[in-house]
């Protein structure tokens, strides 16, 4: 079954562009927003929760939570309903990667993170080691999107950083996590999705993923990659089935997806490998 799409767009606020979404637990994209110096931005509401790092810029930030100096590096949280502006410090006005996130799946993570409830509790923290991660996460949703997975991976690490919870550690049920995999080493064409998954092993979506990491070394959605990029290498060798043929069969519904992610993994175009083979 598809992952299922949220019916309300994803935005930041009532006044900011739809954000692009692969799945109904979250939008991303990045916004930019120009202004004179010492130019003050109408106030808003963030209309979802939300996290935002700052690409470029230098500007003041305030928020319900507080206020802090926004710079390139610096991490901004949004509850829903609350009210943020700010002012600019330089010409460049700022460029952000934003994410917003279904209000559901981040009280999900929350509850599995021991919180009675997932608001933020900080503003804005400045560019530091700890939040490198953060960062990063927030920009590769933004130009390239993530699985959902890495969406509750992201949410756990937000938590951390943006109401000081700790994640919780992986659940010992190794047993239900291979089962799992055994089961995506099989049926690596059929398209399940995380919450199925998680289904399957008895757990929630979140400590799912933080168990099958801790068993497998890979996130689920990794792992069922890497499951159908061998089942493409198979059929390569031993079929002379089309390559667009190949990759709808195991499970790719995109050639150009097919086409990027095995040439990253194998190192040629799936056409240039079997040649060579």
């Amino acid at each position: 079954m598809a992952a299922a799409h949220r019916a309300e767009p994803f935005r930041i606020d009532a006044e900011s562009e739809t954000l692009a979404s692969a799945s109904s637990i979250y939008g991303a994209g990045e916004l930019s927003c120009r202004g004179a110096p010492g130019e003050l931005i109408a106030e808003r509401h963030y209309a979802l929760p939300c996290v935002g790092v700052v690409i470029q810029g230098v500007f003041d930030y305030h928020a319900d939570n507080g206020r802090g100096a926004g710079a390139p590096g610096a991490i901004v949280f949004g509850n829903p309903g609350e009210a943020f502006g700010c002012r600019h410090l330089d010409a460049a006005g700022n460029r952000r990667a934003v994410i917003a996130m279904d209000p559901d799946a981040l009280a999900e993570a929350a509850n599995d993170c021991g919180l009675d409830d997932p608001a933020f509790r900080t503003a804005l923290i400045p560019p530091s080691r700890r939040s490198a991660a953060l960062y990063a996460e927030v920009r590769r949703a933004a130009v390239g999107g993530l699985s959902e997975d890495g969406v509750f991976e992201l949410m756990g690490c937000a938590l951390a950083l943006g109401r000081g919870a700790k994640a919780p550690a992986a659940l010992g049920e190794p047993a239900r996590i291979l089962a799992v995999a055994r089961h995506l080493d099989a049926a690596y064409d059929e398209p399940l999705t995380l919450r199925e998954m998680a289904a399957m092993a008895g757990l929630s979506r979140f400590h799912f993923v933080r168990s099958f990491r801790a068993v497998m070394g890979e996130s689920p959605h990794q792992y069922l990659i890497a499951a159908r990029l061998r089942a493409a290498a198979n059929r390569l060798l031993d079929t002379r089935e089309p390559v667009t043929q190949i990759a709808l069969s195991v499970g790719f519904n995109d050639l150009s997806h097919f086409n990027a992610t095995f040439r990253r993994a194998f190192g040629a175009s799936p056409g240039a490998w079997r040649r060579a083979a």
